[in-house]
């Protein structure tokens, strides 16, 4: 008697991407809630002119030091998701690399106060330039790798282009931002910050959206 071949397990849709997806969404919208609530918390503050490690220490702190680890888990859990993508052709390790680096980054970014003017200088203070730096570039590198890499995965192929020119645009800004000093410190970071997690929250509806379709059409057959 002749069977059907089972699909390659790498082209099941078992709805695992779709869960990673749901929870990189809610993750990102934890993120968006907290940077919101702890700006809204403090009013004292500028916003135009500080940058969001300033809302990190003092009071309320802690609620964006959780938006942070939350968005860190968001990231994560997406790169696993994006990997999972069919085919073959569209999956690299370099953004999956990238991205779960980026993740602890972003913690310890949040843990890790930043050096307030006239503040002696101490190491804590390196670490939380040296993690922000190393998420700001290696989450957007990572953006720009994927989007590239998704060209090849049938469903994402009508917005591949558009994603890869936001993340190149991200990528361009974390450069703007680190060498155009005269831009206002604050206003200019939460854009760049807004412009990535928006492009994380896009791809991470995209996929729950393209696999719960997918999984919705299997049943169906």
């Amino acid at each position: 008697m002749d069977t059907q071949p089972m699909p390659p397990r790498a082209f099941r849709h078992d709805g695992s991407s779709v869960a990673l997806a749901a929870l990189a969404m809610a993750a990102i919208t934890v993120f968006v809630l907290a940077a919101t609530t702890v700006h809204a918390l403090r009013p004292g503050l500028d916003a135009i002119a500080a940058q969001l490690s300033v809302y990190l220490v003092g009071p309320w702190g802690w609620l964006l030091q959780a938006g942070y680890a939350a968005l860190a888990v968001g990231i994560l859990v997406l790169a696993i998701g994006l990997y999972r993508v069919p085919p073959v052709a569209s999956r690299s390790a370099a953004p999956l690399l990238l991205f779960a680096i980026a993740a602890p980054s972003l913690v310890v970014t949040a843990l890790a106060p930043m050096r307030f003017p006239g503040e002696e200088l101490r190491l804590v203070h390196l670490v939380h330039g040296s993690s922000a730096q190393a998420a700001f570039l290696c989450t957007t590198t990572a953006m720009v790798l994927q989007a590239w890499r998704l060209r090849a995965a049938p469903a994402w192929r009508r917005i591949a282009p558009m994603l890869l020119g936001w993340a190149l645009a991200c990528f361009a800004g974390v450069w703007v931002l680190a060498l155009a000093r005269e831009l206002p410190r604050g206003l200019s970071q939460k854009a760049l910050v807004a412009l990535i997690v928006g492009w994380l929250g896009i791809v991470a509806w995209r996929m729950w959206r393209s696999d719960a379709i997918e999984i919705g059409t299997n049943r169906a057959d």
